[in-house]
Order: structure tokens, then sequence, then C-alpha cells
């Protein structure tokens, strides 16, 4: 059987149908399109087609398996999850060497799944330290006071700052609390260094207080600088977060934060990262985040791979929302979060060696998630990748547009990654040369102002030898956000 081929649509009768109604449309159908009766000049296929249908359909135990695999493949009314599967190449020769091939994998919400807005458990960690003074510090509560105004009923929301002590602001305000609220973040002061623990385990704590199943609960963290001494212990607090369903973004303003250290914090609890280049960006990129968590369709999104003999992993990378290099663990790669308006996509650079001529599978892909907008947990889709090894191979057609186009920008976001690995192993005059190749990528794409950023930084780097904290910041996550949009977004 394959289940590519909807059955139950080629014999005019729902998924529920009895067998008798089965029976029923087979006869119906093979009387229109027998060969020996029928001017139809597809009679001969269509009759096959309605045959193979029938043969599993009417068959209890086929037409289990087939229903089973249909839903593991995303491909019946009944699925929660659906996705796409795009390879760069349908057939590969039968060559003595390895050869690469590129498949993306897009997740998204069935089409027959309503988009709801989820409850938010929210809570903003805000860095209060001495550095934070003035606009800073201003433009973050505007922010704050933003999110308030839009809480909705359902809604819980928290706020907890931090210097080298934390101070518990807001605990469980519900939307119709706000007058009180808008007093107790005005009286928000600057003073004292920074220990971003202390800020998270009080964050983390009043998340925890008012978690629930079938709401995003998480923490967003705001700070301008570095933690000194804990950042081990944030890492483990932020791996002990996610598994009990907790999640954490991390915003870094300005140029004197560890961007490492907060791309880690994120990716181990499943949030994301983000760089706001000046305090008048805080109040845009804090609400679009927040909107984002509120559209949160299914959590803890999980790839599992399992590779036939002589084929492996070369590399994998998420290209939507935003562009990341993702690490397998053994045979899983984690995706994160998948909203109801934006589809959870990544790209796959596998390596298949040497092969027999014949169909082979070379690999079965199976992606798992909780679909908290339901309430639905171990949600799963599964799927074999079988191809064509041949000895006279023909010519291939293009490689689909959406693949080009995401391979061009991990191109662009894998060629920074290659600069700053050569300045950090010493080698300045590489590194600037891979960023002046970037540039020019940039230009071909029509980002004109990441462009410049690139080559500002490439000048900077031959004379020098040294990046700007800011032009860096601009360039790692501005390429990170190409299939985003503006420069400044997630990562």
């Amino acid at each position: 059987m394959e289940i590519e081929k909807d059955y139950y649509a080629i014999l005019g009768v729902g998924p529920a149908a009895t067998g008798e109604e089965i029976k029923k449309a087979f006869r119906a159908l093979a009387r229109r399109y027998h060969p020996d009766v029928s001017d139809a000049p597809d009679a001969v296929e269509r009759f096959q087609e309605i045959q193979e249908a029938y043969e599993v359909l009417s068959d209890e135990a086929r037409r289990k398996a087939y229903d089973r695999a249909r839903a593991e493949a995303g491909l019946s009314d009944q699925a929660i999850l659906a996705w796409e599967l795009t390879v760069s190449r349908q057939s590969l020769p039968a060559i003595p060497e390895e050869q690469i091939l590129y498949l993306m994998v897009e997740i998204s919400p069935a089409a027959a799944m309503e988009a709801k807005r989820l409850p938010l458990n929210l809570c903003l960690v805000i860095d209060r330290s001495t550095s934070m003074q003035g606009e800073r510090l201003n433009q973050v509560k505007a922010a704050a006071y933003q999110i308030i105004e839009d809480l909705r009923e359902s809604d819980t929301f928290s706020v907890v700052t931090f210097s080298d002590r934390a101070e518990v602001v807001l605990s469980g305000l519900r939307g119709s609390d706000k007058t009180l609220a808008r007093a107790r973040l005005n009286a928000i002061r600057a003073s004292g260094g920074t220990e971003i623990l202390k800020g998270l385990e009080a964050g983390v704590e009043q998340v925890r207080k008012r978690k629930r199943l079938r709401a995003v609960n998480h923490i967003i963290l705001l700070t301008d600088g570095h933690t000194y001494g804990d950042e081990e212990a944030c890492l483990a607090l932020a791996v002990e977060a996610r598994s009990q369903g907790i999640g954490i973004s991390a915003m870094g303003i300005g140029e004197d934060w560890n961007d490492q250290f907060l791309d880690l914090l994120a990716t181990k609890s499943g949030g994301v990262s983000a760089y706001v280049d000046s305090a008048a960006q805080v109040r845009t990129l804090l609400r679009k985040r927040v909107q984002g968590l509120g559209s949160i369709y299914a959590q803890d999104i999980q790839l599992l791979l399992r590779f036939a003999a002589n084929v492996r992993l070369e590399s994998a990378y998420k290209v939507s929302p935003y562009i990341i290099r993702l690490e397998p663990s053994q045979d899983r790669i984690s995706l994160g979060p998948l909203e109801a308006t934006s589809p959870l996509s990544a790209l796959l650079e596998i390596v298949v060696g040497p092969q027999k001529p014949g169909r082979h599978r070379l690999m079965q892909l199976e992606v798992t998630g909780d679909v908290i907008a339901i309430g639905r947990q171990g949600e799963r889709l599964r799927r074999e990748l079988w191809f064509s090894i041949t000895e006279n191979p023909t010519g291939e057609g293009e490689v689909p547009a959406n693949l080009v186009n995401a391979l061009n920008k991990v191109t662009i976001y894998r060629m920074q990654e290659q600069a700053y690995q050569a300045l950090e192993s010493g080698n300045a005059e590489k590194a600037s040369e891979q960023l002046a190749l970037v540039a020019t990528r940039l230009l071909d794409i029509g980002e004109l102002e990441l462009a410049q950023a690139a080559r500002l930084e490439a000048g900077r780097l031959a004379r020098t030898g040294r990046l700007s904290p800011e032009g860096w910041k601009k360039l790692k996550y501005g390429t990170r956000s190409l299939t985003m949009g503006p420069v400044g977004g997630e990562g």
C-alpha cells in the first residue's frame, strides 16, 4: 500500500465509513471504470487505483495499518501535527565516493487544527544593576507596562528584579490587577552588580507556583551585562526548568553581555535568545516575543534520525523561525517549540556512502512533541526515506526553490561562524577575508544594512585584528534572523 494515496478519497467515502459502505462504493466505481465498459481514456489506471484502495480498506488489519501509517506521516484528517520533507535529489548515482544529500523538514500544525491563543504564565526577570540605569531601565519598565496592558484574564504575570540579590516586584498578577502593578514597576531603581542566578532562581519559583499543563510557562530574562561565577549554575537551572516544562528566553541589551552564555541558557531550556542593540528596541522586541509565546502550539519538538548503514548526518541547522546550528544528542535533535503562526524547519546535510544499485531505505525520521494547545503529550510523526541508486542516472531536475533559499541563508550564517572560529584560532586575516565574502553574499540577497556591517567589521579586523562587540552581535544575530526579516530578531 502507498500511504501517500488517500484511499478513502479514491473510493469517495469518509475515514469513518463502514465495511458495507466501502464495498458499495467500490462496486459502483468498478462498474463505471471497468476497462471492458468504460470509454474514459484513463479507465485502466482508475480501475487499478480503485482496486488497490478496496483491497486495503476492505481488509480490517490492512486498513488499521494504513490508518496508523497515514496518521504517523501527518496525512490523515485526524493528524495533529503535519510535516513536509523536501530533498535536493530524488535519486543518487551508484558511485564509489560519498555524496551529499540535503533534506529540509518543515513541521506545522495540522491544517484542520484551530490555532488558539494559550494562557500565559510569564515571569519577567529584569537586570537592575547600575549599568541599567537611565534609558535602558526606563524602556524595560515601559515594555513591562505594555505586557500588563495586553494581559488577558487567563494570564498570570510576575516580575523579578535582580542585581546582587533578587526581589519579587509582582507575583502572579492577573489581567484585572493593573493599577498597583504600575506603581510597583515605577519604584524599580538601578543599583549593585549582576548575579543572574539569583534572578533566575526567583523567576523559576514564580512560574513553578502557577504552572499549568495547557498554558505557556515561561521566563524572559533581560540583562545588559556579564554574570560572574554562576554561569554553570544558571545552565544547570535551565536544564532543570526545561524538565519541568518551563522555558527561558534571554534578551541581551547593548554590547557588554556574553552572547555565548545567553545562547546556551536559552537553548538548554527550549527558549530563544535575542540581541537588543538599543534601549528603544526593547518594547518592540519584548512585545514580539510575548506574542510569539502566546501562539505556541506544541513544545519540546524532537527530531529522531535513524540512518541505514553507510549513511550519516554531517550537520543540521534550524532555518525557521530563525537560523541556528543544531547539536544532535545521539540520534535526537531538539527543535524547541512550534508556534501556530510560523513553521518549524530544519535543514539536514546528509552524507551517503557507496550503495549498490537498487531501491534503498536511507533513513527513518520521527518527530515527537507535546501539543499543549489541546493537552496532548507524546504526539509523533514517522516516515521513511527511500531512494533509487542507479548506474545510469538521468538528468536531475531543479532543486526546489524553498531548499535553495534555505541553503543560501544557512551558508551565510555558516560563513560568519567560520569567521569567528578563524579569529578565535588567531587568524585575523582569514577572518577578515571571510567577513568580506559574507558582505558580498548579503548584498546578493538584498540585505544592504547587514552587508555594510559585515564590510565594516572586515575592515576593522584587517586594521586592528579585533571585532567590535556591537558589530559582531549585529552580524551574528542579523544573519541568524535572515528568515525572519529585520536585524535584531530572535535566535
